[in-house]
């Protein structure tokens, strides 16, 4: 199965993903989530830069995983382990999240050699 190409706008930026056809919609979901967190820690923060939104909206995600690892009912299962579609999901957040503040961290760290 070729995967299919998809664009995830996180915040003002846009990423070009690569997913299998089944994923598109988590994917989606997942954008939306993201971006959904951000405009909310905007709201709430009106001064902070788009590196604190970005931190703050990776802290909530990894407190929500840490919530659903714990929570007994999340899985059916013993406490602590989630289903394979949630904990893919959350990873999936997680990597994009991570590489959207990777590549903010260098362009800040660029800037700022060359301010130099």
């Amino acid at each position: 199965m070729q995967p299919s190409e998809i664009q995830i706008q996180i915040g003002n930026r846009t990423y070009p993903l690569q997913a299998p056809a089944a994923e598109l919609e988590r994917l989606r979901q997942a954008e939306s989530l993201l971006n959904e967190r951000l405009t909310q820690y905007k709201t709430q923060h009106p001064g902070a830069d788009r590196f604190d939104l970005l931190g703050m909206t990776a802290y909530f995600l990894a407190h929500s995983l840490l919530q659903a690892q714990q929570s007994p009912a999340a899985s059916g299962k013993d406490q602590g382990i989630m289903d394979e579609a949630t904990a893919l999901e959350v990873s999936e957040q997680l990597e994009a999240l991570e590489f959207s503040l990777n590549r903010m961290l260098q362009t800040r760290s660029t800037s700022k050699e060359q301010a130099i």
